[in-house]
């Protein structure tokens, strides 16, 4: 029996009491507010059908493309949406009765879903409608087509049940149903329930970090959205996944190296349980990814082929004896391609008119001979440098600097003509091969593609022409016998395959053999006796190979006129190259050397020398350049130079190198400025080694930690301009050089304390500039002390500026004829409180600011801004794509001149604006100059 104490049932009678005066509190509140309550509940479910309206009409847009399907978090918002509208017009018929009793009642239920669909506005911006376009990870399976081949399915899903297999790579060219494939393997995973989790994310729009960082967010359910900084969402991502079990991770059309570290993924292990497949058409990116297992999708074979086919345009075609031999043929000329056959089937299904079946046999054909006739209309300088990219394997990326580097030393060269020159033919060599469409583009990315049919056709030629040993990307894991007693061969290409060993007996020995191709490979070890024969050889390609040593008879091959052993990270030392005197071309990048190669200084007639990122080598001996008379190209960073030394190579056309401070540029630049008559490029790092990656202008000088007082440092040509940790600064004015610095486009200042300033008074103009990147400057507290410093600027970001609280006055914008200004973002400047600070006696005056190129404008983590100007002043944006503000707590108003319409009651506004973020306590307190700015803009808006 319980027995309730005094105390107690005194307790329990005033909270019994307070919790009945709450409830007819809201009672009775719900009744005096009821039609207030009504208006906004009516307001929002106006919106909110009009949100679910353009949903819906994004929603059949996006499922007219093939292969897509619904994101999940976009299916559960419309099912949720349409559910909450469905509710409130039941809310609303018994608005409609007017039964005065009941409205505390409908007060609650029009109260609650007011709520309900306030929330769902709210988060009713989506970045992406359809899964593949961003990701997915379901419990249900993806929709797919019929599969043949399904042998495929069942290889990849035993390499990933693999204990060993913790990466996997799988390859091949467009069209061989790599997506596909992969999605039939993630349904029979999942049907198996074989992994904790499963992602799929396509990369194909880009390796963006922070695109790929929300797309997995979005499938764990983690907000990111307080954590702007890239290394902060990843540490997040990170330990959210190591806390995830064992999963599956799809990256899905991979077109370059992702650095899973930085975006917060795990090292695939046995011990955390993740396993990555990654699916490209480019096998180098499996290599780059370190992927260890590798899967390269076949074409079909002719039963596969066959299959296919008869799917697709029915069995009662086949059944006619007079179509079946035409089918065949139509299948050969298809070569095993499933997209080709599909494509073709399309048009065929069911078809029994067997003329019809002969004029498509005859369209394949004449596209065949069609590439015979393109290729017999090149000139001969362009049929030859085409025949050679037989010698790459099927459906892979070839670099165009590589390709043209390959035709220069095989058959662009002309003594007569400076490397530059040559390079410019071969660029325009290359571009009339793509134009007949015997090589193929990648949507402008730096590589070309070979084709199935174009390779065969390639190699059918080049046979004719020289004897060739082509067995590249065929998964070889050993030397092929034939090899060695093919007597006459003059090119083999072995490379792109797994080979490690190379037997001690085998040496090829035909003394005809001028090309070798064996990068990409494994080879740990290469026989003394391997090269005997091979006196003829003058192209010697061992790169991205794991051996440490190389045999001593590489010194014998007195014909080489190109070695190559780039990336072969694990070689610490190069044979004596002193008898090697047609070498032109030596490439050691990245690889462990620690001294360079005994003999260099005999290398009279060498012209490309390659010696960047090798930590390892500390210095070049003295006087050795010198002795390299020939050198039009050379690449020595992070090694420290001399300058008095690369300025005694005559012939100089590139240079990449590193001095030890400004005194050792100032004479080179002072070197520049005498060679009036030579072009030179460069690449120039200053003071100690610094992270960096090679930049996309062509004369770069980046200088960290150096004194710059009194050195003359910027080159006249110099087009990008970076100086970090250089404390002497208080503006640029002290950077000597940079009054003449007029082809100036991109400059960088990074953790300078004494900067004050970009630029003072007495400094003129920088017409050129057109990026300007400022981070980590603890003093600086103005841009620039006058109007027209940056006529040509694009780009401004400013990062970590604590002091500065301005970032324009209005008398640089009213003074600036010309504002190009296309991205503008600001973010962590603890100080700011104005974007553009009006003078006192101009506060009662109207401006209307006009950045007529800005295409961006993002606002970060700025928690003094008041404002972007002043109250009676507006901005002009014509060109405004994005609009991003984030934790500024007290920005109240956004003056944008907006271009919105009325029709027929709905509100609008006009393009090109697409994309606004914004944190959701500042969508709702932050005001707009147009009334109808929030309603018209809702549909852009993601709140995070």
């Amino acid at each position: 029996m319980l027995v309730v104490k005094p105390v107690t049932r005194s307790i329990l009678a005033r909270v019994v009491k307070g919790a009945i005066v709450r409830l007819l509190t809201r009672t009775l509140n719900y009744h005096i507010n009821f039609n207030k309550y009504v208006e906004e509940f009516k307001d929002a479910e106006h919106i909110l059908e009009d949100q679910l309206k353009d949903i819906e009409a994004q929603k059949q847009e996006q499922l007219r493309n093939v292969g897509r399907m619904l994101a999940p978090e976009v299916e559960v918002w419309l099912k949720r949406a349409r559910m909450v509208l469905n509710d409130a017009q039941y809310v609303t018929d018994e608005i409609g009765k007017g039964k005065y009793m009941l409205r505390s009642i409908v007060g609650k239920h029009v109260v609650r879903l007011t709520l309900e669909m306030k929330d769902l506005c709210e988060h009713g911006s989506f970045e992406r409608m359809s899964s593949y376009a961003a990701s997915s990870a379901m419990t249900s399976s993806l929709p797919t087509t019929d599969i043949v081949g399904i042998s495929r399915v069942e290889e990849i899903c035993n390499y990933l049940m693999k204990q060993e297999v913790r990466m996997l790579g799988v390859w091949g060219m467009r069209g061989l149903g790599k997506t596909t494939i992969m999605k039939h393997v993630y349904n029979k995973l999942l049907e198996g329930n074989k992994f904790s989790k499963m992602i799929w994310i396509t990369v194909s729009e880009g390796a963006d970090i922070r695109r790929l960082q929300n797309d997995i967010a979005r499938i764990l359910s983690i907000d990111l959205s307080d954590d702007e900084d890239t290394n902060v969402r990843a540490k997040k991502l990170y330990e959210e996944l190591m806390k995830t079990g064992s999963y599956l991770l799809i990256l899905d059309d991979v077109c370059q190296r992702i650095s899973l570290e930085d975006v917060g993924i795990p090292k695939p292990s046995a011990d955390n349980g993740l396993k990555i497949v990654l699916t490209t058409r480019d096998r180098r990116v499996n290599q780059k990814m370190s992927c260890n297992a590798v899967f390269k999708v076949p074409f079909l074979s002719e039963d596969e082929s066959f299959q296919l086919l008869l799917s697709k345009v029915g069995e009662d075609v086949f059944a006619d004896p007079t179509i079946k031999p035409i089918m065949e043929a139509v299948l050969k000329e298809c070569g095993g391609l499933p997209l080709k056959i599909v494509t073709v089937a399309s048009s065929l299904k069911g078809v029994l008119d067997r003329d019809r079946w002969v004029h498509t046999l005859e369209q394949l054909k004449r596209s065949r001979d069609l590439l015979k006739t393109r290729y017999d209309d090149l000139g001969e300088t362009d049929k030859f440098c085409f025949l050679l990219t037989a010698l790459y394997p099927a459906d892979y990326g070839i670099p165009k600097e590589d390709i043209i580097e390959y035709w220069i030393e095989e058959g662009l060269e002309d003594e007569m003509e400076s490397r530059e020159e040559r390079k410019s033919k071969g660029h325009a060599c290359l571009q009339r091969i793509l134009d007949s469409s015997l090589l193929l583009g990648t949507d402008g990315k730096n590589i070309v593609m070979t084709s199935k049919a174009g390779r065969d056709m390639a190699l059918s030629l080049i046979a004719k022409k020289f004897p060739c040993f082509v067995k590249a990307g065929m998964k070889l894991k050993e030397l092929p016998n034939e090899l060695e007693e093919a007597l006459d061969i003059e090119k083999v290409s072995l490379m792109e395959n797994f080979i490690s060993k190379i037997p001690p007996e085998i040496s090829p020995k035909s003394k005809k053999l001028t090309i070798l191709l064996l990068s990409g490979n494994a080879l740990e070890e290469i026989p003394e006796s391997f090269f005997t024969h091979m006196q003829a050889l003058k192209y010697l390609d061992l790169s991205r190979n794991p051996f440490k040593i190389l045999p001593n008879s590489i010194s014998n091959l007195e014909n080489l006129t190109a070695l190559l052993l780039s990336e072969c990270k694990n070689l610490e030392e190069v044979p004596s190259l002193s008898k090697l005197l047609a070498l032109k071309k030596l490439n050691l990048e990245k690889t462990r050397i620690k001294e360079v190669p005994q003999g260099m200084g005999f290398l009279v007639d060498l012209r490309y020398l390659n010696l960047r990122f090798i930590s390892c080598l500390e210095e070049i001996p003295q006087g050795l350049l010198p002795k390299l008379q020939c050198l039009q190209h050379l690449a020595i960073h992070p090694t420290l130079s001399r300058a008095k030394e690369i300025m005694e190579l005559n012939k100089l056309e590139n240079f990449e190198g590193r001095f030890a401070d400004l005194q050792d540029l100032s004479k080179y630049v002072d070197f520049l400025r005498e060679q009036s008559q030579r072009t030179i490029k460069y690449f120039i790092l200053v003071g100690k080694t610094v992270e960096y990656k090679l930049r996309s202008c062509t004369n770069s000088v980046i200088v960290k930690d150096c004194n710059t007082e009194g050195s003359h440092v910027l080159p006249w040509d110099v087009e990008e301009f970076g100086i970090e940790k250089c404390n002497d600064l208080s503006s640029l004015n002290g950077v000597s050089g940079l009054q003449e610095a007029t082809l100036l486009k991109k400059c960088r200042i990074e953790e300078c304390e004494r900067l004050e300033s970009v630029f003072s008074s007495s400094c003129p103009p920088l017409k050129s500039l057109e990026s300007l990147v400022l981070r980590h400057l603890k003093n600086l507290n103005v841009l620039v002390a006058y109007p027209h410093a940056f006529s040509s600027l694009k780009v401004l970001f400013l990062v970590k500026c604590p002091k500065i609280k301005i970032l324009f006055s209005t008398k640089l914008l009213l003074l600036q004829q010309h504002l190009n200004l296309e991205q503008v973002i600001v973010w962590g400047c603890d100080q700011m409180e104005k974007i553009i600070e009006e003078e006192e006696e101009e506060e009662i005056v109207r401006h209307e600011f006009t950045f007529p190129k800005l295409k961006e404008l993002g606002l970060w983590h700025i928690p003094e801004l008041k404002s972007i100007c002043s109250t009676n002043s507006v901005i002009l944006c014509e060109s405004l794509q994005k609009l991003e503000i984030w934790n500024c707590p007290k920005l109240k108003r956004i003056p944008l001149k907006l271009d919105i319409s009325f029709d027929n009651g709905k509100v609008s506004h006009h393009p090109p604006l697409k994309d606004i973020k914004m944190k959701s306590n500042e969508w709702k307190s932050i005001a707009w100059d147009h009334p109808g700015a929030k309603k018209a803009l809702l549909p852009l808006v993601r709140i995070m």
